[in-house]
């Protein structure tokens, strides 16, 4: 099975739109994974609503966590709609999916984020963050096959995908786990997942 990911969406309707064209198009894809910022400063509510109509007409599951723009009536609308992975595991296809958003509801204890969930439990999981993890800066705009450094961390993930700062973009390893940051959707950029060999490639619109 193969994944689309994207995040930093932005409330950009025209890009919501290449998102449904290409699934539409794409029938090799089976599930979808979004990095946050689905909003702006918690607004639109409007493009929330339009967002989960078109997740439910494409009709894939969608593993997603909020960013630091996803609060309020908008955060909460959509994760009444599809569940965050924040605090929990999700087993799909095999794989098992957690992770940690961004949102500013975080910060004031609304949730608990990655506090709800053991840390041995996300070992050999893909992990989704709104922030890259730090004291990574080096991304290569192409997928990388093997780790570039042998430093061993305890329960990592297998991949941990990410979004947020806008002009990075590519993979990178911190330890064994394969980072995929990923460039913004409201510019047209995408990543392809396949859940297998985890290679990704790279797109835009």
């Amino acid at each position: 099975m193969k994944a689309f990911l994207f995040s930093d969406l932005h409330a950009n309707y025209r890009e919501l739109d290449n998102i449904k064209k290409y699934l539409e198009q794409h029938k090799e894809i089976g599930l979808i994974i979004f990095a946050g910022d689905l909003i702006n400063m918690g607004e639109p509510v409007s493009f929330v609503q339009k967002f989960i109509e078109v997740i439910n007409d494409i009709g894939l599951d969608l593993i997603w966590v909020p960013g630091n723009n996803d609060f309020g009536r908008g955060y909460y609308k959509l994760d009444k709609e599809f569940k965050s992975v924040e605090g929990r595991i999700v087993n799909l296809g095999g794989r098992n999916f957690t992770g940690v958003g961004g949102s500013p509801a975080s910060w004031a204890g609304q949730y608990a984020g990655e506090s709800m969930i053991d840390q041995r439990s996300i070992a050999d999981s893909i992990f989704v963050s709104h922030v890259p993890p730090p004291g990574v800066h080096n991304y290569q705009k192409h997928d990388c096959q093997s780790p570039t450094s042998s430093r061993v961390f305890a329960d990592s993930p297998i991949v941990h995908i990410c979004g947020h700062i806008h002009n990075q973009w590519g993979c990178s390893y911190l330890g064994k786990t394969k980072i995929i940051k990923l460039s913004p959707v409201d510019r047209g950029f995408y990543a392809i997942l396949d859940l297998e060999s985890l290679a990704v490639e790279f797109g835009r619109f």
